[in-house]
């Protein structure tokens, strides 16, 4: 029997090894198919990848400016907490300038004034010490000229001059040596 150079003698040989062909064949679409949709899936996966990536970083941003926010805030609140009393105190200023010319009359005013002065410090108030010491502009304000001393130190405090928190409030009032 002739079966037109195909080498199958019968022809239940032949139609089994043609259902083995298109198995082969079926599966390898599959395969194929499974190989299409797994690159699907593959890019899927990459691109939440990304984005979750990308969220990450947008967390980190946010979270960063929050904190930041936050310490900015808690800055500004205890700068108002130390500064809340600054109108007061220098209100009070010119009772320490009385307290001080009266001191020079009557030395039984020097408790009431150092009292004074330990209640306004633990608010942050400090004297500016400028006598003999070299003329800063930034604490001192110079209202005369005197030809003793050394050069540009002032030899004279006319009126004290004091600090908030770091933050001169009132320039000393000064008179700086000049030669």
């Amino acid at each position: 029997m002739d079966n037109n150079n195909n080498e199958y003698i019968e022809p239940l040989e032949f139609d089994i090894e043609e259902s083995r062909k298109r198995n082969i064949m079926k599966k390898n679409r599959e395969l194929e198919n499974k190989d299409a949709e797994l690159e699907k899936y593959r890019k899927v996966y990459e691109e939440t990848l990304d984005d979750l990536k990308d969220y990450k970083n947008l967390y980190v941003r946010q979270r960063s400016e929050m904190e930041n926010y936050s310490k900015y805030k808690e800055k500004e609140i205890e700068n108002i907490r130390k500064n809340a009393n600054s109108e007061l105190i220098k209100e009070l200023l010119p009772i320490l300038d009385t307290l001080d010319a009266g001191i020079l009359h009557d030395k039984k005013l020097e408790p009431v004034k150092t009292q004074m002065l330990k209640v306004l410090n633990s608010y942050g108030l400090k004297e500016i010490d400028s006598k003999g010491k070299k003329y800063d502009p930034n604490l001192e304000e110079a209202i005369g000229v005197s030809d003793e001393g050394e050069d540009g130190t002032v030899i004279e405090v006319v009126q004290k001059g004091y600090t908030l928190n770091g933050d001169v409030i009132r320039t000393s009032k000064v008179i700086v040596s000049k030669r």
